[in-house]
């Protein structure tokens, strides 16, 4: 059997991915993470390989987190957070723009700004990045298909494009987040968004 680590290697991801996502890839020196982990530059390389071996390793767990949590946010069913497949995606993007928001210092979403640094130079990176827009744009399209069988969207409406469209706004929201637009601007863009989607209006009833 290996030697046990000696340290707790979640925590120790965390404050990597935390390192990277506030000072970026080039921004990180290796000194920096042995000081931000405590670990010494052999510990690091032996645990988890080189630096960029590292980031890929922790923007890759973020991504899958990000992806967990969207599910959660968005499936139908008993486990459903609301059981209106439209109010599941307002719920959705609205606190996407309340957490941007209620930042401090603004930093946004790791997954945005590691496809701004590292997708043009790393192919992991990329390839990363493009599977969990995958995955997330697939989410918020199920959501729409949802709405649909549930009579609260038209049925005419493309739900994939309105999946990668809805994407879009929370990426665009996320950048205007970090450049310090308000949190009530950011709620009623994500509001915005939804409402252009067309709606089948309830049947109205004879009294």
């Amino acid at each position: 059997m290996g030697r046990k680590r000696g340290f707790d290697e979640t925590a120790v991801l965390d404050v990597v991915r935390d390192q990277f996502w506030t000072t970026g890839f080039v921004g990180t020196s290796t000194y920096d993470l042995m000081a931000a982990t405590g670990l010494g530059k052999g510990s690091i390389y032996k645990a988890f390989g080189n630096k960029d071996a590292l980031y890929v390793r922790v923007f890759s767990d973020y991504c899958q987190d990000l992806v967990t949590q969207a599910r959660e946010q968005l499936q139908d069913g008993p486990q459903a957070v609301l059981p209106s497949p439209v109010a599941r995606l307002e719920h959705y993007l609205v606190s996407l723009a309340e957490a941007f928001a209620a930042e401090s210092p603004r930093r946004g979403c790791f997954l945005t700004k590691a496809t701004a640094d590292r997708a043009g130079e790393d192919k992991l990176v990329a390839q990363t990045a493009r599977r969990a827009y995958e995955d997330l744009a697939g989410l918020l399209a199920a959501a729409v298909r949802d709405a649909q069988d549930a009579g609260e969207v038209a049925d005419h409406v493309d739900g994939t494009a309105l999946g990668y469209l809805l994407l879009s706004v929370v990426r665009g929201i996320d950048s205007m987040a970090k450049a310090g637009v308000d949190e009530a601007t950011l709620r009623r863009t994500a509001r915005a968004a939804l409402d252009l989607i067309p709606k089948i209006d309830p049947p109205q009833f004879q009294g």
